[in-house]
């Protein structure tokens, strides 16, 4: 009896000296290092509980401080800021004032000059292209505000884009203020997030755009207010109508900024029928049929309040820049890499002689305009002729997708200057104070495809967060990817190559914004209950054993 006790406490010990360790124990030496890099960033900055308020001081302090970074960034010891092309006259001209400075095209791009004087512009000398058209967009009202602010300073009567920063500076630390506040989680956590987006927006291939003509400003303000937006849409921590608002006015402000923005009408259709977890999912019980489908009304109001307003702002859009677009499309786009542009050009209905102007602009000496069968292009071509060859012709997209993300990983504008006449500065000197963004677009740009692995991975953690941790943050990451990727399509396709540079910042906005998402994505998974650990804890506690065996 003896011997078949001892007998069966060794089977005991050797079956638990080589019982099977569980695969994801996180208890042995190889451990990967975004899981320790997500153990250090739960340690350290961890959301903790996914819990909203009682953060309102940290909130109003991160908000203050990142205007007052902002501002040192851009006037310290000097402004710098994006020199005008000649296309933000057509903007700014509608406020009855008229840049100060060279009137030759060569000298006036060197660098900038922000002084706009009260000279009231009519007829062709104002509007897109000296065409007289009016240009509509939401970056007026940061210009309005900076013409009140301009005399205040003792830049004179007018407007000074110097102004105009300091309104846009303002602005974004008011965004910082409501980001740490809508995020959930701990206050270190908030402060972390909303730290790395600042320092994303201070780079100078974004930052320097707040003292310049261009609605740049518009585009990058109103996304991050219509991320916080959305987030407070889904924190679902108040009634339904109070936060669709904000979402319908960022919205709004964000497709005004720009044509190329209308981007974002499909995300937030997307984004608005997404809805946060209410109340009845919360407390477990089912809500009826009825009151789900009623769920969607208000949703489904604001969706089509913002597909009237996008219909609405294309339709008074200035033709002449959309003919520039398609111009541009299919002679520096199209026929320039097309292995066989005769055969496109009869696929469009157009002449094959239209093969002479193929890599020109609209400027050129061998211009298609010259062509005296010009009018027939006009007639023929339109945005639904170009979507329709790409759609019979998807290989193109291959080669054109590479020469976008090549101009996304290429941010830095080198024909216009940074810096103010008269500061030592070369012309055409660039802004290289805090080149974060750009270094980092700059090294991918050795390897594309690495930018494109880590959008995916963000889209993937996003919705890993969105389902498992039932997080706005995860939520928030597929929009930010999804609204870039559409950001994308919609420049290569139709404004062409002449500007596509400046075109795809806000693509690489986009881009640059996954940085700081993946830290919360990483922190959130990293922060949650180890299953595992729960695991090798249970079977480290010895059971009790059977009174028979014992016996």
């Amino acid at each position: 009896m003896v011997e078949t006790t001892v007998g069966k406490s060794a089977t005991t010990e050797d079956a638990g000296e080589f019982a099977p360790v569980p695969v994801r124990s996180g208890g042995g030496p190889r451990q990967g290092a975004l899981r320790l890099a997500g153990r250090f960033l739960a340690r350290t900055f961890g959301p903790g509980e996914l819990t909203l308020g009682g953060v309102r001081t940290p909130a109003l302090v991160a908000g203050l401080v990142s205007a007052i970074a902002m501002l040192v960034r851009l006037f310290v010891p000097g402004p710098v800021g994006v020199a005008d092309q000649g296309d933000g006259n057509g903007l700014v001209c509608s406020l009855g004032v008229s840049n100060v400075r060279p009137w030759d095209y060569a000298d006036f791009t060197r660098f900038i000059y922000p002084s706009w004087t009260p000279h009231p512009l009519v007829g062709e000398a104002c509007g897109a292209a000296g065409s007289g058209e009016p240009v509509y967009s939401s970056q007026l009202a940061f210009l309005w505000l900076g013409k009140l602010l301009t005399p205040l300073f003792g830049w004179g009567g007018g407007l000074d884009m110097r102004a105009a920063g300091i309104v846009c500076c303002l602005v974004f630390g008011l965004l910082i203020a409501a980001l740490v506040a809508v995020l959930p989680g701990r206050a270190s956590f908030r402060v972390l997030i909303a730290a790395l987006v600042t320092v994303v927006m201070a780079d100078g291939v974004f930052a320097d755009f707040f003292i310049s003509p261009y609605p740049e400003p518009a585009a990058f303000l109103g996304t991050l207010g219509l991320l916080v937006a959305l987030l407070n849409y889904w924190n679902g921590a108040r009634s339904r109508w109070v936060t669709i608002l904000p979402v319908v006015g960022a919205g709004v402000f964000t497709i005004a900024a720009k044509p190329e923005m209308v981007s974002w009408l499909p995300v937030l259709a997307l984004a608005l029928l997404w809805l946060p977890q209410g109340s009845t999912r919360r407390s477990g019980r089912r809500a009826p049929e009825g009151s789900r489908w009623r769920r969607f009304a208000m949703p489904l109001l604001a969706i089509m309040a913002i597909a009237a307003f996008t219909v609405a702002f294309m339709a008074v859009q200035p033709k002449r820049t959309a003919d520039l677009n398609i111009y541009n499309a299919v002679f520096a786009e199209l026929l320039p890499h097309s292995p066989t542009p005769e055969e496109d050009l009869k696929w469009l209905g157009l002449d094959p002689g239209f093969v002479a102007a193929s890599g020109t602009t609209v400027a050129s000496s061998r211009s298609a305009a010259l062509n005296p069968k010009f009018h027939e292009f006009q007639e023929e071509m339109g945005a639904g002729k170009l979507a329709a060859f790409y759609l019979t012709h998807p290989e193109r997209l291959i080669g054109m997708g590479e020469r976008g993300i090549t101009a996304m990983l290429t941010p830095e504008l080198g024909y216009v200057g940074s810096f103010m006449e008269g500061q030592g500065h070369e012309p055409f000197a660039k802004d290289h104070r805090f080149p974060v963004v750009l270094g980092l677009l700059t090294a991918l740009k050795a390897a594309p495809v690495a930018l494109v692995a880590m959008q995916l991975l963000t889209l993937l953690l996003g919705l890993a967060v969105a389902f498992r941790k039932k997080a706005a943050v995860g939520r928030l990451a597929v929009v930010v990817v999804v609204a870039g990727w559409l950001q994308f399509w919609v420049v290569v396709l139709w404004s062409g190559q002449p500007e596509i540079y400046r075109q795809l910042l806000l693509s690489g906005f986009h881009a640059a914004l996954c940085v700081p998402l993946l830290v919360a994505l990483i922190s959130i998974l990293a922060s949650g209950p180890e299953r595992g650990q729960q695991q090798t804890a249970s079977q480290a506690t010895p059971g009790l054993r059977d009174p028979a065996v014992s016996a």
